[in-house]
């Protein structure tokens, strides 16, 4: 469903009952400080780990390919082309809200209202960054210099925000 509230768009998926962990205040600048370059660190951080599960999954769908005398392979090729999207959906929508690189860095994801995060909205989250990236060919990502959140596209259509750890500060 999308939703359109104080001439913003974006997707409103707060009514699949995510994780209801509320947090107030979630609009000060020093959430923001430096987010622009830690969340391009945690992403260099997230594509090596991306990579390594890459090159063990390719190791076995190799291995099944060969096993299954090929018949497997397109299952396989769809399952590894999934990679990506599983990690940011399957760390976004844990406990931590975060991918590994984003944790390193100390920076969360959370939905504009205080909330945290479902997997449902993880996997649109993700969906939605890779998708705009492959259409754009990363132009997409100058959306981040024209706001003081640095917010991407993907954030502002799931009602996202990331900042820093609140965790990290002793804000809980």
């Amino acid at each position: 469903m999308t939703v359109s509230k104080d001439s913003e768009t974006f997707i409103n998926l707060s009514s699949l009952e995510g994780i209801k962990e509320h947090h107030s205040g979630t609009d000060r600048p020093e959430d923001y400080d430096g987010i622009r370059l830690k969340r391009m660190l945690a992403y260099a951080v997230d594509f090596i780990c991306i990579f390594l599960i890459g090159i063990v999954a390719s190791t076995v769908a190799v291995f099944m390919g060969i096993i299954t005398l090929g018949l497997l392979t397109p299952i396989l090729a769809l399952g590894l082309a999934m990679i990506p999207l599983a990690y940011h959906t399957l760390t976004i929508g844990s406990q931590w809200h975060a991918t590994l690189g984003m944790r390193l860095f100390n920076i969360e994801v959370c939905l504009k209202n205080g909330d945290y995060p479902d997997y449902i909205t993880a996997f649109f989250h993700a969906g939605i960054f890779y998708l705009t990236i492959a259409i754009t060919s990363s132009l997409v990502l100058l959306i981040s210099l024209f706001n003081p959140r640095g917010s991407l596209l993907h954030d502002y259509l799931t009602n996202s925000i990331v900042r820093q750890q609140r965790s990290s500060r002793g804000d809980l």
